[in-house]
């Protein structure tokens, strides 16, 4: 299997997932591997570089790779050549075009869903002068509509946009353009929502500040401190700090052993992790063990409900962008960040974005 990600290059570095991913493949070895043959883990660094994303893609078809996994902004540069090569990509977080169409796009988890939920967030709060905060890259940019699918239900108005490039490091003017708000769905990786989180506290400004869960972990929240309050949590997954759930407790117990602090962990690791060990266990069960006949037992296993995985039934998308779009869920939960700590919103349940009554 290949990882995509960037762990380097001019914006945030999505480190968390390959220690998630090796604690999954190091239990599922020492269990006997699949069809007693080892899984075998590649990282590529695509550095926020489409070019070094279409290497990745091209080293994975050469390679006969059985699935990919990982989140990237340079979808639409590895996604047309996985496709081609007839390999899966499973458990991404998709952001691009090209992710959220192939027929080889298996993501249990939408971006698309965890911006329309920040919006969610701002209605069921009650809040009425919604703004946006996002990354100032292409794949960034695609998400500014996606905020009004969140907020229309509400009847709230179109978010003020505030851009920010991917290098910035002083916040201080992005801050102040979201003043007078009193909520901000943030379309940022950890390190950016962190700084703006912190610069929003330290001017005073105390609106709600949402954000999807992926990459938030608890030393991160940690970092953020007393600035943490007010911060709401949007995921489609347990959060992986809730080891009440047999599963996420696996997942602590993994990582742990293979050398991950329990602190360090995200709901993005959790999900990679979770795809991990449910591809080792559908390709255990198939003929040919290649990406074609896993992208068919994909396709033909009806209702899949592996925790701490959303439930999905890959041959029924959702149509929320077009009729095509591969997104498989469109509930969301919802923690409130307190005292340094993730507490359920209203009472822990599932919401619909789009139907939130």
């Amino acid at each position: 299997m290949m990882v995509i990600t960037a762990l380097s290059g001019p914006s945030e570095a999505f480190t968390d997932i390959p220690p998630a991913v090796n604690a999954a493949t190091t239990a599922i070895n020492k269990a006997g591997g699949v069809k007693g043959r080892p899984l075998q883990v590649t990282v590529c660094d695509d550095q926020f570089d489409p070019n070094k994303a279409a290497d990745c893609a091209n080293q994975a078809v050469a390679g006969k790779y059985l699935f990919v996994t990982g989140t990237s902004a340079n979808g639409d540069r590895y996604m047309p050549i996985l496709e081609k090569g007839k390999i899966p990509v499973v458990g991404q977080i998709p952001n691009s075009a090209s992710e959220l169409k192939s027929p080889y796009s298996y993501p249990f988890i939408s971006g698309v869903i965890e911006v329309a939920g920040g919006g969610t967030a701002c209605g069921k709060l009650g809040k009425k002068t919604p703004a946006a905060a996002i990354v100032d890259l292409a794949a960034g940019r695609n998400s500014a509509s996606l905020i009004g699918l969140g907020l229309k239900p509400y009847n709230l108005p179109p978010p003020r946009n505030v851009f920010i490039p991917p290098t910035a490091t002083d916040y201080t003017t992005y801050a102040a353009n979201l003043s007078g708000t009193d909520c901000v769905d943030v379309v940022l990786g950890g390190a950016g929502f962190e700084r703006l989180t912190q610069t929003l506290r330290q001017s005073g400004n105390n609106e709600t500040v949402a954000y999807g869960s992926s990459q938030v972990s608890q030393k991160g929240i940690d970092r953020l401190g007393a600035a943490a309050t007010g911060v709401v949590l949007v995921a489609q997954n347990p959060a992986v700090t809730d080891t009440n759930v047999p599963a996420v407790k696996k997942f602590h117990d993994e990582a742990v052993a293979n050398g991950t602090s329990a602190n360090e962990l995200t709901d993005e690791g959790l999900i990679m992790w979770g795809t991990t060990h449910l591809v080792a266990e559908l390709a255990a069960k198939i003929t040919t063990v290649d990406g074609e006949s896993l992208a068919q037992a994909l396709n033909t296993a009806g209702d899949i409900d592996y925790s701490p995985l959303p439930k999905v039934n890959f041959a029924k998308p959702v149509q929320v962008i077009s009729p095509d779009n591969r997104i498989f869920t469109t509930d969301v939960r919802f923690s409130e960040l307190r005292d340094g700590r993730r507490v359920p919103l209203f009472d822990g349940q599932s919401i619909n974005v789009f139907n939130p009554s």
